[in-house]
């Protein structure tokens, strides 16, 4: 498939540019004078660049690979808050290196200010496409190198100033892969390596890591960044320094909601607990996807007045309403037992630390969803099993 998009395909883009892929495809099919296929892989492409890089997707001349690079790559949201962190971290700006570049949304926003932003890609077409569209974009203090990432460090004798690398979270065949040393390439094996090559290094790994697994296996850690959008972690950052020796920071961000912590005092950290036999009329709050993330349970204890319901649930009670929760904020209507709420029609469910799922206590309860009524079923510390109805604030 020929890169470039001939008048014809780009005026046919414009038209139909709100359609139904699927249904347009049907119509293209029988016009012999485009590429139907790189027709519909730009509007397609155009559709998911409106959410997360409006920039691209106002651009006439940008082009779009297939849909798995679209789908992995950076909103503006999260490769913003990239650029957020390398401003408080590098010092200079001579030089950065993406090691990993794919469709270039982390790379677009990382490397401005740099003197020069050396970005790399193994995948020909992709890579093609990316320098295509940073020509577009006007950026001229880029230059790219289609080859392997792990090769182009390793032949390079000049350090950088800044480092950036997403390994690919996908298997041989194609499935999604979670664990540090199942990405490729396989950060563990050349963490001594990326340290060595630059003043600073950000590795970019899967929402779905368990971040005390950072800890053990990848060294010289200085800062640890969960970031989550609409309540959905959406990555685990971490920024490596090579003389860093002591325990990480952690910052955790959940659209406005930021809170920061060290491990070390998270360890030390002495959690309260709420004793009383009835929460009504007290405020629940429940912290966010990036905060449970993080494991900044013990913590909040200390820096807001509230008290834990049991060490595993999770959940905290307050006498009063706190705006800087980094989390759900509710009313505390009642407590009570399964039996309390069999009256109930529909409600908002959650566990916390409970022997059913949300799903089998509804199904229990013979409740749907929705409403503004909130049910957080828990067990206490004395082990008591309760049923907590809320009202969001």
């Amino acid at each position: 498939m020929k890169l470039f998009v001939t008048d014809l395909e780009r005026q046919i883009i414009q038209q139909n540019k709100n359609c139904d892929v699927n249904d347009l495809a049907l119509k293209l099919s029988s016009n012999p004078n485009i590429d139907s296929k790189k027709v519909l892989r730009q509007i397609s492409g155009m559709k998911i660049m409106e959410k997360k890089m409006p920039l691209f997707a106002d651009n006439q001349d940008i082009l779009y690979p297939n849909h798995l690079p679209l789908e992995q790559c950076s909103s503006f949201f999260t490769a913003n808050y990239k650029k957020e962190i390398l401003h408080k971290v590098v010092s200079d700006f001579s030089s950065m290196l993406d090691l990993t570049g794919g469709f270039g949304i982390d790379f677009f926003l990382l490397s401005e200010g740099f003197e020069k932003a050396f970005y790399v890609e193994k995948k020909s077409e992709l890579f093609e496409i990316v320098k295509h569209n940073f020509m577009v974009l006007g950026r001229e203090n880029t230059f790219f190198y289609n080859c392997d990432s792990i090769e182009f460090l390793q032949s390079k004798s000049e350090k950088f100033n800044f480092l950036f690398i997403d390994p690919a979270r996908r298997d041989v065949n194609g499935q999604k892969t979670v664990k540090i040393e199942d990405c490729e390439p396989n950060i563990i094996d050349i963490q001594e390596v990326l340290i060595e090559k630059a003043d600073v290094a950000m590795v970019k790994l899967s929402p779905m890591l368990d971040v005390s697994d950072c800890v053990k296996t990848i060294k010289n850690i200085f800062q640890i960044h969960i970031v989550a959008t609409v309540n959905e972690c959406k990555e685990v950052l971490l920024v490596l320094k090579k003389d860093f020796q002591d325990q990480p920071h952690v910052f955790t961000i959940n659209d406005y909601q930021r809170f920061d912590f060290s491990l070390f005092e998270e360890q030390n950290a002495l959690a309260t607990f709420c004793e009383d036999e009835s929460f009504e009329n007290k405020f629940l709050f429940d912290p966010n996807v990036a905060i449970r993330k993080a494991g900044a349970f013990r913590i909040l204890c200390e820096k807001f007045p509230v008290k834990k319901i049991s060490a595993l649930s999770h959940l905290y009670i307050s006498d009063c309403d706190i705006e800087q929760f980094p989390g759900r904020k509710f009313r505390i209507v009642k407590t009570g037992s399964l039996k309390d709420f069999s009256n109930l029609k529909t409600a908002n469910v959650a566990v916390r630390n409970f022997p059913l799922k949300a799903e089998e206590l509804k199904k229990k309860l013979k409740i749907k969803d929705g409403g503004d009524i909130f049910l957080f079923a828990t067990t206490k510390r004395n082990g008591k099993k309760i049923i907590i109805e809320a009202i969001k604030l």
